[in-house]
């Protein structure tokens, strides 16, 4: 998943937290991990976490003077 200005590592690091394995594989990029068999319902699960995890991985620097 490209990001569009937001770092692929505190992605990452949201989406663990968020309980979802995700690998930052370059600065701007995060690569989504499931296992082999993967229900509909665990990928909707993910899907609806993402805009969440996004804004986790976004907060940190924004609004800090």
């Amino acid at each position: 998943i490209e990001l569009d200005g937001i770092p692929g590592a505190a992605a990452m690091a949201a989406a663990r937290e968020a309980g979802f394995i995700v690998n930052a594989v370059t600065p701007t990029a995060i690569r989504l991990a499931p296992p082999l068999v993967i229900s509909e319902g665990e990928l909707r699960r993910f899907l609806d976490a993402l805009p969440a995890i996004l804004e986790a991985a976004r907060a940190p620097g924004e609004g800090t003077p």
